[in-house]
């Protein structure tokens, strides 16, 4: 696989939380060494580059729910169901810090599948939600992950290359996504990771904390 794979211009922006953004399936690999993978996407360093620091909130009950924090939102992405190998994954809300306690309960401690604490104040900033009642609660983890993200499109799928830090470990990631199956899958026999494992970040994140959250 020594060609680049033919791509479009870079994807333009991010849907804001206001926007319909449709379900897209999705096929993701970690790893330390994946530049060659990079190259044949074409993820280049003067390309689409975005960088962030995101916060994660893990349960020990799903990974079928990916619930972050990023900039002043909580975006919660709820797995629909996996097809040929790929994960379908759909926004399920975006909501504007400080949230509200009775969201956080029905938006996030229910669907994570954990018994919410006693929630004390009416809304929450993104601090007091870490410190007051994710970090003691005992089947929740609050995980920083920063990346530093290579967008552009690839024969109907936007590819991402990105360089993440898990609680202090460095590791490459590399995704192609798209709302069309058969893109997805087409792309990804054509970069060679027909027989490879699809990890999504909730599962990639538990095993990289260990201990109790950690998937065999």
């Amino acid at each position: 696989m020594k060609d680049a794979v033919s791509r479009s211009s870079a994807h333009e922006g991010e849907p804001s939380a206001a926007e319909e953004t449709p379900p897209r399936f999705e096929f993701r690999v970690w790893g330390d060494h994946l530049d060659e993978l990079a190259g044949q996407l074409g993820a280049s360093s003067d390309g689409d580059i975005r960088k962030s620091t995101d916060t994660y909130f893990v349960s020990t009950a799903t990974v079928d729910v990916n619930p972050k924090a990023r900039a002043d939102l909580l975006d919660i992405k709820t797995l629909l169901g996996v097809q040929d190998g790929c994960e379908q994954w759909e926004v399920h809300t975006k909501l504007e810090f400080p949230v509200a306690a009775h969201d956080l309960i029905a938006e996030l401690f229910q669907l994570v599948g954990v018994d919410p604490p006693e929630l004390a104040r009416p809304t929450y900033t993104l601090g007091q939600l870490i410190d007051e009642l994710v970090a003691p609660h005992p089947d929740l983890a609050a995980v920083e992950v920063t990346k530093v993200r290579r967008i552009t499109e690839v024969a109907g799928c936007i590819g991402e290359v990105s360089d993440v830090t898990i609680e202090g470990r460095s590791v490459q990631t590399v995704a192609i996504e798209a709302a069309d199956l058969g893109a997805v899958v087409e792309l990804r026999r054509r970069l060679g990771l027909a027989g490879a494992s699809n990890v999504s970040y909730p599962r990639a994140i538990r095993n990289a904390i260990g201990q109790r959250f950690a998937i065999s």
